[in-house]
């Protein structure tokens, strides 16, 4: 096996690269190239740093690899089926890990679908450790018509807590561009991955301190319902297990079948504290 640089291939290779390495994965992942593209960007991926896995010159799998200060994360990890079980992923990841470690990153992160227990031991055999499970939930409020008032993803990314897994945090939202919005409601803002799409999405959703607990934020959702007539909301598996549990439970949501689980392998301490 032959690892090579991403940047060596073009956008619409690594998308179908990446479908491909996830045929017959839990969730389903499509060939779409401008949300591959809009996946790398959001999430500082690097191309320059993930790799292409080459068996006798064809792709095998991919790594993608994203970097944030002295944090990098496995951001996708997946293998061709002609190529599974063959321990290709313990060699993919491993000279990444030493790359990061070697570079001075102080920890390197990744999430993982709680019900894939093979990926889960690889990882742990690799040194991960589990942080935290990371739950979703999807449903559909009762309508309640209010005037959405469309804002700046900043406006919500102001307003999110320090602490949260990659795909929620600010830097995250701050790098989403169109189709995804941002829609105020008094003093509660929701991040919408695509309005055209058979269900709303809901990148992050947050709550101005001085009102939260006062039903700003399920008034948004309502909202968002009845703007929106027929489509579930759903609220993907990244969001850390009983921070928004009582909120969406109590509006009505429920757990989706499959939760993730964050983990991480510390290199060194981090100098910034």
């Amino acid at each position: 096996m032959n690892l090579v640089p991403a940047s060596e291939s073009s956008l619409l290779a690594l998308s179908t690269l990446f479908a491909r390495s996830f045929e017959g994965y839990f969730v389903n992942v499509p060939d779409v190239p401008h949300l591959f593209d809009a996946r790398v960007r959001s999430e500082h991926i690097s191309l320059v740093e993930s790799r292409v896995a080459l068996v006798d010159g064809a792709p095998a799998g991919l790594v993608l690899m994203a970097r944030r200060g002295r944090v990098s994360r496995v951001a996708g990890m997946g293998i061709v089926p002609a190529w599974r079980g063959r321990g290709l992923g313990a060699e993919m990841l491993k000279p990444l890990m030493e790359e990061a470690r070697s570079r001075g990153d102080c920890r390197m992160v990744l999430e993982v679908i709680e019900q894939n227990a093979p990926a889960v031991k690889l990882y742990e055999r690799l040194g991960f450790r589990r942080v935290r499970r990371l739950v979703g939930f999807t449903g559909t409020p009762t309508p309640e018509p209010g005037v959405l008032r469309e804002v700046p993803l900043s406006t919500c990314a102001a307003l999110l807590p320090e602490g949260l897994p990659w795909q929620l945090a600010p830097a995250t939202v701050l790098g989403s561009a169109l189709p995804t919005r941002a829609f105020r409601l008094g003093d509660a803002v929701a991040v919408v991955a695509d309005v055209s799409a058979p269900a709303l999405v809901l990148r992050s959703i947050a709550v101005a301190p001085s009102q939260r607990g006062r039903g700003e934020g399920r008034r948004l959702l309502r909202a968002l319902a009845a703007a929106h007539p027929g489509k579930a909301l759903v609220v993907s598996a990244v969001v850390p297990e009983g921070l928004c549990d009582r909120f969406f439970l109590g509006a009505g949501f429920a757990y989706p079948a499959l939760s993730q689980l964050e983990m991480a392998v510390d290199f060194a301490p981090d100098p910034m504290g």
